[in-house]
């Protein structure tokens, strides 16, 4: 059935699992065509069509082919046959090559460039063309073990590489050893939910997904820190959670700006249960707005990670002994008297100066609140809208569409 330059139209396919945490179906397909197609979520490729010799494709069982290809769970590992060489480096090059290229001489230039590694590059090619490839590889008759492995980072995919594969004298397969152990690799690779791999392909799923355009924002200055930790870079603006408080007064503002200041706000009562989103333990920084629609510039930054939890009687206490300015007797004078009644989650804040400048328009913002929570996994609580008592966290790419 396998003709050269031939797909094979119908592939060998089956399914499996060699732990029980995940079943995996796979296609062995041969000289399978990957036509241009426009679209991330499509198969094939998005240059020009690329067929390599043979293709192995594993997915989870869960899903469809078409499915696995829209949310990146798809693997696609290709292989290319090259009967005319007997060491690796007439295919990949080797070190030789690579002191070539850095020398700076003609004649250096003129060795590289006569390298034998267009088969390594080619490899690149269907890695970076076709889309969902985890690995590309070349078979070959050399000696055994005289194969090699490039791997992307520290798992074992993704990769490229080569494998010395060759008939014996008794018509058996010298090497084939460590290319089934290296399918095996893969297999359980593949079949662990924890790798970075699995992690990598679920943010590149979602963040391609929206198809929204780059949010412009001006001259406003977006750290390229994180702001509780400097030495890790910030979060992406569309993972960055930021939250709306509610301020009665300019005393309360200023405790919330103070360079050791609090934001309070309420999460319900205690006679009843009362639901914190997971968002909420997300947030890196507050905007506060009051009545009138009257959003305060700026923003204000999280001192420690997280949040805690008062009652109103245990919030007094706590302000009193560690907040500064007046914020804290002109809540006192707004707050009512069942102290044991609300339930508060208390935030360490400090003003941000970097973006203190900056306008809200109070309008868009709401905008972009009941867009954000018409998204079930964002909603605070069964009913959504502009009413809404409860404290409302939006992406910071989400607050960036309301500069005025």
């Amino acid at each position: 059935m396998l003709k050269r330059g031939i797909e094979l139209r119908t592939p060998v396919a089956g399914v499996w699992s060699n732990t029980a945490s995940r079943r995996l179906k796979a296609e062995f397909h041969f000289n399978r065509k990957f036509s241009p197609r426009s679209g991330q979520g499509r198969a094939g490729s998005w240059t020009r069509g690329v067929q390599p010799d043979y293709t192995i494709s594993i997915w989870p069982a869960d899903y469809s082919r078409e499915e696995a290809e829209r949310n990146e769970l798809m693997a696609h590992i290709h292989f290319d046959a090259k009967y005319r060489v007997e060491r690796v480096r007439e295919l990949l090059g080797d070190s030789a090559d690579d002191e070539a290229f850095e020398g700076e001489s003609e004649e250096a230039e003129e060795s590289r460039t006569t390298a034998k590694y267009s088969d390594l590059l080619k490899m690149h090619a269907y890695r970076d063309a076709i889309r969902r490839t985890a690995g590309a590889y070349v078979l070959y008759p050399g000696n055994p073990n005289d194969g090699i492995m490039y791997g992307g980072y520290h798992e074992v995919l993704p990769g490229l590489g080569a494998f010395a594969i060759r008939p014996d004298a008794v018509g058996g397969a010298e090497g084939i050893d460590a290319l089934t152990t290296f399918l095996d690799d893969i297999i359980d690779h593949l079949a662990n939910r924890t790798t970075a791999r699995e992690q990598a392909a679920c943010h590149l799923a979602e963040s391609y997904s929206t198809h929204e355009k780059p949010v412009q924002y001006g001259s406003m200055h977006l750290s390229e820190s994180d702001s509780l930790w400097q030495d890790h870079r910030a979060l992406p603006p569309a993972e960055e959670m930021v939250l709306l408080a509610w301020y009665a007064n300019d005393a309360q503002l200023a405790l919330a700006q103070d360079p050791n200041g609090f934001v309070y706000i309420r999460l319900g009562r205690r006679q009843g249960s009362f639901h914190v989103h997971p968002n909420l333990a997300k947030l890196c920084s507050v905007i506060l707005h009051t009545g009138g629609g009257l959003v305060a510039p700026g923003f204000v930054i999280l001192r420690e990670p997280g949040f805690r939890v008062f009652t109103r009687s245990q919030l007094r206490t706590e302000l009193k002994q560690h907040a500064k300015g007046q914020g804290v007797a002109a809540w006192e004078a707004f707050a009512g008297m069942d102290d044991e009644e609300h339930i508060y989650a208390l935030f360490k804040t400090s003003g941000n100066p970097d973006t203190e400048p900056q306008k809200w328009n109070s309008d868009a913002l709401l905008d972009q609140i009941e867009i954000f929570e018409s998204d079930a996994r964002n909603k605070p609580v069964a009913n959504v809208g502009r009413t809404s008592p409860y404290p409302h966290i939006l992406p910071l790419r989400s607050v960036l569409k309301a500069i005025n």
